[in-house]
């Protein structure tokens, strides 16, 4: 199993196979080493099925993921003349991580977050607690 933080580097596109199953093919990327020995690595991620469909509209250029994947392998290949390799993965699992941007954050999400919940109250002050606790 792999798991990793990555960038996504193109927005998702949900397709079909002959047999109807839907499919995302996601080029991600994340770095390896520090300052000057820093590069890039690119892994493309392919997603299946259900959770195909149902990510597809938030795995957007630039956003942050964890993906759990398996059946992890090199391919070898040319571009302008360069050699190179990326990782090939099936994913298992993706886990979506905020970009810590303030549109992500919808306004009933706000509104909801703002309210205390009646009969909580010492829950969410903090200058209700006891400080003659021993520890």
């Amino acid at each position: 199993m792999f798991s990793k933080l990555v960038r996504i580097g193109k927005d998702a596109t949900l397709r079909f196979t002959p047999s109807n199953k839907p499919v995302i093919g996601l080029p991600c990327v994340y770095d390896i080493g520090w300052g000057d020995k820093k590069k890039s690595q690119w892994i493309d991620v392919t997603i299946w099925g259900k959770q195909a469909e149902s990510l597809a509209p938030f795995l957007l250029k630039g956003k942050q993921i964890v993906i759990n994947a398996d059946d992890l392998e090199i391919e070898q290949y040319e571009h302008n003349g360069k050699s190179g390799s990326k990782l090939k993965c099936r994913a298992i699992n993706i886990d979506l991580v905020s970009d810590g941007s303030k549109e992500e954050s919808k306004p009933e999400q706000q509104q909801v977050a703002q309210q205390k919940p009646a009969g909580h109250a010492a829950l969410a002050d903090n200058n209700s607690f006891d400080d003659d606790i021993p520890f």
